[in-house]
């Protein structure tokens, strides 16, 4: 018998079994979002808020369980199984030296020192 995969690309419970774990797509509600801000900063979670206004993690099983724990409402929308980076993803510094030059081809440069900027003083 073959896996059979959603329609939406997501691997499905089966897909999910057997492989390091999954980490869920949620969003988190708690009154306010500039009150959920401020509980959250102590929580170690990287919170993102997308273009809804709505306040998007990344979570373990044990962060839902935590969140929940505090109070929060959890809402799930789609699990992703944990595994490593696709080595085809990852940009070198020279592909992002081409990439920018690229972006930048044609645009004037301002004149002086090169590199990092100097703290007054020093």
């Amino acid at each position: 018998m073959t896996e059979s995969r959603p329609s939406d690309g997501n691997p499905g419970p089966e897909g999910l079994r057997g492989r390091g774990g999954v980490r869920f797509d949620a969003t988190l509600h708690a009154g306010r979002t500039s009150e959920l801000l401020k509980r959250t900063d102590t929580l170690g979670i990287d919170l993102v808020p997308d273009r809804r206004g709505r306040i998007r993690a990344l979570l373990t099983a044990d962060e839902c369980v935590r969140l929940l724990d505090l109070g929060f409402e959890v809402r799930l929308h789609r699990a992703h199984p944990i595994q490593p980076l696709d080595p085809g993803l990852i940009e070198t510094d020279e592909s992002v030296r081409r990439w920018l030059e690229a972006r930048l081809h044609g645009l004037e440069r301002a004149t002086g020192p090169t590199g990092p900027a100097q703290p007054e003083g020093d």
